[in-house]
């Protein structure tokens, strides 16, 4: 379906969960508390809203958490999903530590792809950042190509990675024959202390130290990304860029939270709550009225260049 301003929406990312077995520094770094699990939406009405989505015109669907692995029956939920007439494409966003645990079911589940987080390679900053243990991430990158996932490597470059540390992300990159995209940092209260680097930091970093980059006008998926090639390296390289390289024009996505807040913008707060609706006796003719509604007013951009969202990265589903 269109939006007031005429863009295309046919790609929904679904929060599972605002859990994670992870505290990513840029994410949710201290979290008291988590959603009640009454609050979260149960998988039939996940699929209920998928159903109501795909007639409005929403093929693809973008799975994320927190970290959905930590849901019990993810896989199953995914399977049902793909299963759906009129879904072309269910993709998956993860920390990859859980994978060699449940590769086998997402892989029998129809699953199309996976972007799977890591933002270094090296062991303590991995510990630093993140809080875990990244041979766990190591195993899971192991476990998909064994499985046959497609995958792409997904990392928000800090400062303080340096080159080595992008030429070691770039080695792995090629090691699996994996896209590697840097996503830029987004200004978020729970976030305010950290450093990120811009795309064009980072090409001009591989300029100075004599690698050519250059465009790669290829798609590579359905985000934003824009992709170069660099002399050496055989993968394609993403940049992500809300901040510096702003797409809200050619934005073609809604997010639905864990508990079922529809939001029309990543940074902004407006949207609709399903949950109400669902639990309220709405049918689905209400339910898809709803929906088309709140997303034809999906707003024109953020406004992160403005002030901080204020909110953990992990309640939104990123």
């Amino acid at each position: 379906m269109k939006d007031q301003y005429k863009r295309n929406i046919d790609y929904l990312r679904i929060s599972l969960t605002d859990r994670c077995n992870l505290h990513c520094r840029y994410c949710q770094p201290e979290v008291a508390c988590h959603v009640p699990h009454e609050q979260i939406l149960r998988y039939e009405e996940l699929l209920r809203i998928c159903r109501a989505a795909v007639r409005l015109g929403i093929s693809k669907f973008k799975i994320t958490g927190g970290e959905p692995l930590v849901r019990k029956g993810c896989a199953a939920f995914i399977r049902e999903l793909r299963r759906l007439e009129g879904v072309a494409q269910v993709t998956l966003t993860t920390n990859g530590t859980l994978l060699p645990q449940l590769l086998p079911e997402l892989a029998a589940s129809g699953l199309d792809s996976m972007n799977i987080s890591l933002d270094t390679t090296d062991v303590q900053q991995y510990r630093e950042l993140t809080g875990g243990d990244i041979k766990t991430v190591f195993a899971g990158l192991a476990a998909a190509r064994e499985a046959g996932i497609p995958f792409k490597l997904n990392c928000v470059p800090l400062a303080g990675l340096g080159f080595d540390g992008v030429r070691q992300l770039l080695k792995l990159a090629e090691e699996y024959q994996a896209p590697l995209r840097f996503i830029e940092l987004m200004p978020l209260a729970c976030n305010g202390s950290l450093q990120g680097i811009s795309g064009s930091a980072l090409r001009q970093l591989w300029e100075q130290h004599g690698l050519q980059v250059t465009r790669d006008e290829q798609v590579y998926g359905n985000g934003p990304a824009s992709y170069y090639r660099l002399s050496g390296c055989s993968v394609p390289i993403g940049f992500i860029e809300p901040i510096h390289n702003r797409f809200c024009a050619a934005c073609n996505r809604v997010r639905l939270t864990s508990v079922g807040f529809l939001k029309t913008c990543l940074y902004s707060a407006e949207g609709l709550d399903l949950a109400v609706l669902l639990r309220s006796g709405a049918d689905d003719a209400r339910l898809e009225q709803a929906m088309q509604q709140t997303i034809w007013q999906k707003p024109w951009g953020h406004k992160f260049d403005v002030t901080p969202a204020q909110f953990n990265m992990s309640q939104i589903g990123g």
